[in-house]
This record gives structure tokens, C-alpha cells and sequence, in this order.
């Protein structure tokens, strides 16, 4: 197997708020046929995909200088995912080539049950891929040392320790580097079961007790630390400095260590595709972190990148227009739930610009 290859850059000072490390992937349409094939994807139609990529997509969006840390394969779907992330922003200095490894690929099936909102079922391809083999080394390759060391925070999730044992060693020395580094390092728990074998969150969980910021869903709450009441999670999770409960469709929770809680009910939604929605909910509020925002102006962010997604059949959407977003992060509480979203745009309650 070849070794992986990076570009060895200097530390020249440029502008990174946020780095996101994880697995980047390309999303290929699902056949008519029912059959994904193996081997190489089609990439005809393929897109940007994956969830720390469409993280790190959402923020440079919204104008956050933003760089990735992964690796792909020396082949044709690693340049689409290069060229995808740098044509979004994204700083890819740090996104190194594996000449021996794959690039990891997936599809999503549409699935509609009865009256249910839509859902997907994916279909992944990234066994033995290139960012299966990231370990702890790559922190402290030149050009990821370099983008980390300039990152005011760093973000990752639990599907990257979920691709191979060396990729869990490097969340580990990941989430350790708050010692030596003063970065705030957000961990969104990403809970899939199809990753996970064993059907044991317990690793899931220590990681995100050694994080600085956790994001995570209701069912995953259930699922990883037995609870989705935000007093009793918080309990389970006392390092952090801020634990971030999605609860689906109604609203979102930020509890402090105190246990004090910001909530910030979810906007109306008619929803077109449901995934990608928490990594765009996580793009708004890291965004909304980074700027010094207040808690609850980072939650509506979160929930205005949200409904984005949700009314576009991509893993990811750009915000409705800046003054959209304005009127919406400064609109009263009674502004706020009389407001809806679908794939035409953001309908505003009448008075407000």
C-alpha cells in the first residue's frame, strides 16, 4: 500500500476558524434497478457528502473560514471530493491523497411509509477506504498541524472512530489536545448502528465526554447515554461546556454545566429529504460560536441551516438570503413560530423584513 500524501505547507498565518475532521464521501444517485453495484461509482451526478464535509460546507456558506483534515484516494471520486470542497471554500491543504486506498462512496434509498415524513436508507461503500486508515499520526503531519494550530475550534463525530480502530485512536489524541492547544474541540455523537457491530455506544460516549461542545439528537440521546432528559444527559456528560439537544422537529436544548437550559423551538419545515439536516443544525450553531454569538442566536442558526436542508433533496443547502437570516435571528418568539419554510424560500410573518 502507498503512503498517504499531503501537501507540506507553512504555517502562513492564514485565516482558519474551524477545521473538521472526518470522512468525506461521494453521494451517487440510487439506482432505478434496486442494485448498487460494487467497485467504482458512477460519478455522473455524484455530490459532496458525509458528515463532518457537509459541516465543514455549511460553515464556509456562511462566510466561516473553515479547512478540512482527511484523506481520500488517488482516484477520480478523491479529486471530485477535492474540487467540491475547494469550489465551496473550504480550505483543502490538509485533505492528503492515499495512492493505495479508495475513496468512500454511498447512495441513498428513498423510503416513504404510510404518512410519515420522507426518510432515506443508505447504501454505504467505504470499507477499507482511504480515511479508514487515518491514525494519530496525521495530527502531526506538516500541513494538519499547521491548519489545527491556527483553528480556533475543531469539529468531529462519532462516525470517524466508527470506520477502524486507528481512526478511534485519532479522535482519542484529537480530543485530548485541549492540553495542549487552546482549541475548542465539538463533537456531534452521529450515532449508526450499522457501524457499530458490537451495538456498544459506550466508546461513542467516552468521546463525547472528553469534548468541549456535544451535539446530539433525542433517539441518539436514548440510544448512546440512556436518556434523552436534558438534567439526567447532562449528568452523564458533566466536562463539557455545553451539551446540544436536538429533539427532532419541535426544538433544540443547550444545557450548561450548571444545568442550565436555552431552548429554541425548530422552525416549521415541509420537508423534502431529512439527511443531512443536524450536520447543517451543526454548521449554524458552530458558526454562531465562532462569532461570539449568544446561545440562543446559535440555536435559531442551527435551525435556520437546518430547514435549508431539509427543503432540498442534497445533503446540503445554502441559507435563505442574509436578511432572511438577520430578520430571522433578531424576530420576536411569536415572529419566530409563525414562520414557515419550504422549497420555495422562508415565508416571514407580514411586517417583517
Amino acid at each position: 500500500m502507498g503512503a498517504a500524501t499531503g501537501t507540506a505547507v507553512p504555517d502562513d498565518g492564514a485565516a482558519v476558524a474551524v477545521s473538521c475532521l472526518g470522512e468525506p464521501l461521494v453521494l451517487v444517485p440510487f439506482p432505478a434497478s434496486g442494485a448498487l453495484g460494487e467497485g467504482s461509482p458512477d460519478l455522473a451526478a455524484a455530490t459532496l457528502a458525509g458528515a463532518e464535509a457537509n459541516v465543514a460546507a455549511g460553515l464556509a456558506g456562511m462566510g466561516v473560514p473553515v479547512a478540512y483534515v482527511s484523506r481520500v484516494g488517488a482516484d477520480p471520486a478523491g479529486r471530485l471530493l477535492h474540487a467540491a470542497l475547494d469550489a465551496r471554500g473550504v480550505d483543502v491543504r490538509a485533505l492528503g491523497s492515499d495512492p493505495g486506498r479508495p475513496t468512500g462512496w454511498y447512495a441513498k434509498e428513498a423510503v416513504v411509509a404510510g404518512d410519515e415524513e420522507p426518510s432515506s436508507r443508505m447504501h454505504y461503500r467505504r470499507a477499507g477506504s482511504a480515511a479508514a486508515a487515518m491514525g494519530p499520526e496525521l495530527l502531526d503531519e506538516p500541513a494538519v498541524a499547521a491548519v489545527l494550530a491556527r483553528s480556533r475550534l475543531v469539529h468531529t463525530s462519532g462516525i470517524t472512530p466508527a470506520l477502524s480502530p486507528v481512526c478511534a485512536a485519532l479522535v482519542h489524541a484529537l480530543l485530548r489536545r485541549p492540553r495542549r492547544s487552546p482549541a475548542t474541540v465539538s463533537f456531534d455523537v452521529n450515532w449508526r448502528e450499522q457501524l457499530w457491530p458490537s451495538g456498544d455506544p459506550a466508546p461513542v460516549a467516552e468521546l463525547a465526554g472528553m469534548a468541549d461542545i456535544v451535539l446530539v439528537g433525542g433517539d441518539e440521546a436514548e440510544r448512546v447515554f440512556g436518556t434523552q432528559d436534558p438534567a439526567a444527559l447532562r449528568r452523564r456528560l458533566p466536562g463539557p461546556a455545553w451539551v446540544v439537544l436536538k429533539d427532532g422537529a419541535r426544538r433544540a436544548l443547550a444545557i450548561d454545566r450548571d444545568g442550565g437550559v436555552v431552548e429554541q423551538a425548530a422552525l416549521r419545515v415541509d420537508v423534502v429529504e431529512p439527511v443531512g439536516a443536524g450536520d447543517a443544525f451543526a454548521a449554524g450553531f458552530l458558526a454562531g460560536t465562532v462569532r461570539g454569538e449568544d446561545v440562543a442566536r446559535c440555536l435559531r442558526l442551527g435551525h435556520v441551516s437546518a430547514a435549508a436542508v431539509l427543503t432540498a433533496p442534497g445533503d446540503s443547502a445554502p441559507l435563505p438570503p442574509p436578511a432572511t437570516v438577520a430578520a430571522l435571528l433578531a424576530a420576536s418568539a411569536q415572529e419566530w413560530a409563525a414562520t414557515t419554510v419550504d422549497r420555495t424560500g422562508v415565508r416571514l410573518p407580514e411586517g417583517v423584513r
